[in-house]
């Protein structure tokens, strides 16, 4: 007899998330680079195969964030069942993952059927997605900075973090005014015919330079903060492969990201159109360097825990930071057809909730099980307990205090 609840609610292993992941980055990576270069291929964009593949990833969106919603729902049932704030969170995370389906799904019938699609949904899924980011990364810096202030030793790579999330909440910030002031001159309806044009910065009037201008700068200071964190907890590896590889390796990524902003502050402009053309291929990948190697700080430490349950808050987290930086640069406000990059866009928030439940789930574990604590902490090394035991003793402080000081009160 055939379960049909085990075919429709099926249980996903780290294992089979992780193929998951591989399969939802090697679509969203080319969604990500048309987008970029979007306004110089037109013609193979409002092709049949161009608007084929579109609902490829399309598709592989649904059925990806089925998979990964189901995954944390398996996850995080304990969590949620003590938590009002994150089971209502994770309602509001899964509503809006189907709302953005929904409008997806909307667009390819009307290019379908009407060669033409409205610009109301990009305007609405730039503003469900960023909202929804903002709220969720600024909640993350604030349970970090309460753990940092928890935290008697303190601990920099809490503190990176927060910070680095922080700044990060007001980028996203900057993106959304950016984009709305850019949608509002804008036509609404799109079309094969219509032109493709990103805003252009040089002309703009001076309010929006200057939000622009702290817009790439606040990227960069949010980018180096992460970054930093994760080069503190990725250190044990110097002593396999020396000190001067290690540091070559880990600034890589870093490198990479300042190579993205040498048009902005002036050091290179490209002459031609096959330069504009490269080079923005080249920027629209800098993010994903970064966002796997910020996965890989996760699950290096996953790697080390026996304990099932924390090395898969941990693998939650991985994916929050490569989904959260594959999605970070997009914008949809070039108005391609079809709309390439509203995939991507998409898992923006999905991957935010991703880290914070990780991080949240894994405190919260080891706030409650003292021989947790300690078998975890002999498991790890001396740069990854900063992090895991950080959180962990801060969470549990957090509770004691907020048990004892209403009985101090009565007194």
């Amino acid at each position: 007899m055939v379960d049909l609840e085990s075919i429709l609610f099926p249980s996903i292993s780290d294992r089979q998330a992780t193929v998951v992941i591989i399969i939802v980055i090697a679509f969203l990576i080319p969604d990500t680079m048309i987008n970029t270069v979007s306004d110089f291929l037109v013609p193979q964009t409002t092709s049949v195969w161009g608007i084929s593949f579109f609902i490829a990833i399309s598709i592989m969106f649904a059925i990806s964030q089925y998979l990964l919603l189901r995954f944390v729902w398996l996850k995080t049932k304990d969590i949620r069942s003590k938590s009002f704030l994150f089971n209502g969170l994770q309602k509001i995370v899964i509503a809006s993952q189907y709302i953005m389906l929904s409008i997806i799904v909307v667009i390819i019938c009307q290019i379908l059927f009407l060669s033409q699609y409205y610009m109301a949904f990009l305007i609405w899924s730039t503003v469900i997605n960023l909202l929804l980011t903002i709220g969720l990364l600024g909640i993350l810096a604030r349970q970090l900075f309460l753990w940092y202030l928890y935290y008697k030793r303190g601990s920099f790579v809490i503190l990176s973090y927060a910070v680095g999330f922080v700044i990060m909440s007001m980028t996203f910030s900057l993106a959304l005014l950016i984009d709305l002031h850019s949608f509002s001159s804008k036509q609404d309806i799109v079309t094969p015919y219509s032109e493709v044009v990103f805003p252009d910065f040089d002309n703009a009037d001076w309010l929006l330079l200057v939000f622009h201008y702290i817009y790439q700068y606040s990227d960069l200071i949010s980018f180096i903060f992460i970054w930093g964190a994760s080069a503190l907890l990725l250190l044990h590896y110097r002593k396999r492969i020396g000190l001067v590889k290690f540091w070559i390796v880990i600034s890589l990524p870093l490198v990479y990201y300042l190579g993205s902003i040498v048009e902005v502050i002036g050091l290179y402009e490209p002459q031609s159109d096959t330069e504009f053309y490269f080079f923005y291929l080249y920027i629209s990948l800098y993010s994903i360097a970064g966002g796997i190697m910020f996965g890989i700080t996760f699950i290096s430490i996953a790697r080390k825990i026996d304990n099932p349950r924390i090395k898969g808050y941990m693998t939650l987290t991985a994916f929050g930071f490569i989904l959260l930086y594959i999605s970070s640069p997009m914008t949809l406000v070039a108005s391609t057809y079809p709309p390439f990059g509203i995939a991507s866009l998409s898992f923006s928030g999905l991957s935010c909730y991703l880290l914070l439940i990780g991080l949240y789930s894994t405190a919260i574990s080891l706030s409650q099980h003292a021989q947790l604590r300690k078998a975890i902490r002999n498991s790890i090394n001396e740069q990854h307990s900063r992090l895991i035991d950080g959180i962990g003793m801060s969470e549990l402080q957090r509770e004691i205090d907020k048990r004892i000081t209403p009985l101090v009160q009565r007194r």
